[in-house]
């Protein structure tokens, strides 16, 4: 127990400990409805344009798109976590050199989610098809209607919205061919349907 609670807050474990707590943290406060499950969630595109275009570049990467981006988080952190414990606990613990143990620490660090995300692909593949928004029939019927922007931009290749459907809500991507200063909190209106993209033009609501 004592080489359990050593190894997880000394480094590199350390770091990811930090990360599952405040996983941990969030999945407790979104029980109790403090936070939503789509909170961190983000338009991912082929071209990684994204609100944060690094994790969606990442995420696009390994084919971890199509479920909340909270859920592929987390079960990345988790992952690496264990990766990182047991790869601690097998090797780094028998390096003597301090500066070399630094080295490993920080290959491992960089090493494990690129290793997890993967197993966390095949592990996220089933649960796709919850999360699908809706279907060709019932986009064409929201057309006219207003959504929410939710992005911090709306482009002719990036945007998205949330569209009130008197459940839990719709997360539409969003497309606007001319410029605008559509930001999050703005009102669409939802003008046509792509089905070969999966998107909506819209125009501001006036």
């Amino acid at each position: 127990m004592e080489n359990f609670i050593h190894i997880s807050f000394t480094f590199p474990t350390a770091l990811y400990t930090g990360l599952l707590a405040i996983v941990t943290i969030y999945w407790l406060f979104s029980v109790i409805g403090f936070f939503d499950l789509d909170v961190l969630d983000v338009d991912l595109d082929a071209d990684g344009e994204s609100d944060f275009s690094l994790l969606g570049s990442f995420l696009n990467k390994f084919k971890l798109e199509g479920v909340p981006v909270t859920i592929s988080l987390s079960l990345i952190i988790l992952l690496s976590w264990l990766l990182c414990f047991l790869m601690v606990y097998h090797f780094s613990t028998q390096i003597n050199a301090e500066w070399l143990r630094v080295v490993l620490g920080i290959w491992i660090i960089i090493l494990t989610p690129l290793l997890t995300a993967p197993l966390v692909a095949i592990i996220i593949t089933p649960l796709k098809p919850l999360f699908k928004g809706h279907n060709a029939q019932s986009s064409q019927d929201i057309i006219g209607k207003t959504a929410i922007v939710r992005s911090s931009k709306v482009t002719a290749n990036f945007g998205e919205a949330k569209f009130n459907d008197g459940g839990a809500g719709l997360i539409l991507k969003i497309r606007c061919e001319h410029v605008n200063t559509l930001q999050r909190g703005n009102s669409v209106t939802l003008k046509k349907y792509n089905a070969g993209q999966h998107t909506y033009l819209v125009t501001a609501k006036q």
